[in-house]
């Protein structure tokens, strides 16, 4: 597994991700494997992040999608 922590282009059909875009590659969703949302703590910016690990033409991605920083690559596994 590798963190990678890098912003990312998406593509989403029914709002389900279907292709994503990163470092001038292109990889095609081919199933949705789990799914979570997670919140940051109350005191400091309100973070709300949505995860999706997903099954890649490219193998396993773990991405997120932050009401701060947009969809996230946030790790690759091996």
């Amino acid at each position: 597994m590798k963190l990678i922590l890098e912003s990312i282009d998406v593509a989403q059909h029914q709002s389900t991700p279907s292709i994503i875009c990163w470092r001038g590659g292109t990889y095609s969703v081919e199933s949705v494997i789990d799914v979570w949302s997670t919140r940051g703590r109350w005191w400091s910016e309100d973070e709300t992040r949505n995860y999706i690990v997903l099954m890649t033409s490219s193998g396993v991605m773990e991405i997120y999608k932050s009401n701060l920083q947009g969809w996230v690559l946030s790790r690759m596994y091996d």
